[in-house]
């Protein structure tokens, strides 16, 4: 058995470089996932995207689709490599889209609402319509004129502790986040089994997991002992955001989170996000860097994040099961009582 302690130790004698993988690109050595798995819909995340008349930045547009047009894809092909490791553009009935710039979608029906006995004290779900509009607490109101509180998009995780039948005829869920409550559409969220929040590797000794996030090739392996049991590319910090490096610890998770940098912005930084319902966040360091699932992207492989390292929503909830602490399902955040009790986090440049 490999103990922390063990680990530390090869780290300070050999280097951060030696703590478990290689140093060359990964892809071609472990096959990691590519940029689309075949989901059959795709969502425009960024204000707009051009559509062209091949699968390359060189060909002719033929047409635009705006922020939140949903496309079915007929295919995903091989095309111009306009990113590092990523050459996949996605066909559609309009022209070919490039698939960093979109939100890839699998197809849900509507999902059955549940009543307060199935709620209990409080379910976490996950959203599994391209997006929904959320409004704020109008319960006095029967939500008769409610007031917007922003979109919502496909698998985000949201905290629900009621469910009323408003005026409209439909179904909507109280939604609960760390300072404050919405509403949104039941026939939109999925309840989340328990079961699929329970822990991974429970068996496994908590000193033989770690997590390897490499900024050169800009991925991201989870390790049991030497075993590598998770391989994917991330999006980590940009410049003058970098990632920190060095040897962390996870120290307070969450099933779901709001993330915004509008209170501790600069007045010149030009980025103000508010981006709610974050999916399955692990902070690594005490100034707020964390994995965590995106759906503003998918544009694994490169620098662009503000120093999260970012993931697909599954590869996010698999890192949040697997790793230690194991929290409790009715907290909105859980933190450990001992810095160095979390999972060990090696990001290396």
């Amino acid at each position: 058995m490999t103990s922390r302690r063990t680990i530390l130790k090869s780290i300070g004698l050999i280097g951060l470089a030696a703590a478990g993988l290689p140093r060359q690109p990964l892809r071609a050595q472990s096959g990691l996932p590519p940029h689309w798995q075949g989901q059959p819909f795709a969502r425009i995340t960024g204000s707009f995207q051009n559509l062209r008349a091949e699968p390359t930045t060189d060909a002719e547009i033929v047409g635009q689709l705006n922020q939140d047009a949903v496309v079915r894809v007929k295919r995903a092909i091989p095309g111009q490599t306009v990113f590092l490791y990523n050459d996949l553009w996605l066909e559609t009935r309009f022209g070919y889209l490039y698939s960093s710039f979109v939100q890839p979608l699998w197809y849900h029906l509507p999902n059955l609402p549940a009543d307060s006995t199935a709620i209990g004290e409080g379910r976490w779900a996950q959203l599994t319509v391209p997006y929904s509009d959320a409004y704020w607490d109008t319960a006095e109101a029967g939500l008769e004129d409610p007031t917007y509180a922003g979109r919502m998009y496909y698998d985000s995780v949201h905290r629900v502790t009621g469910v009323k039948k408003g005026q409209d005829g439909n179904t909507w869920y109280e939604v609960e986040e760390l300072y404050g409550r919405y509403w949104m559409r039941a026939t939109h969220l999925r309840l989340i089994a328990p079961e699929e929040l329970t822990p991974l590797s429970p068996a496994v000794d908590p000193g033989d997991k770690r997590i390897i996030v490499d900024l050169p090739t800009q991925t991201l392996t989870c390790l049991e002992g030497d075993t590598p049991v998770l391989q994917h590319y991330v999006a980590t910090g940009r410049p003058g955001k970098d990632t920190p490096e060095g040897i962390h610890y996870v120290v307070d998770k969450r099933p779901s989170d709001r993330m915004t940098n509008g209170t501790a912005a600069s007045e010149e930084d030009e980025e103000l996000y508010d981006l709610a319902a974050v999916p399955y966040v692990c902070y690594f360091t005490w100034e707020w860097v964390a994995f965590h699932g995106c759906y503003w992207h998918n544009d694994y492989g490169q620098r662009r994040s503000a120093g999260c390292v970012n993931l697909p929503p599954e590869v996010a909830r698999f890192i949040w099961r697997w790793t230690t602490p194991y929290p409790p399902l009715d907290e909105f955040y859980y933190r450990t009582g001992n810095a160095l009790d979390g999972t060990m986090v090696i990001v290396r440049a």
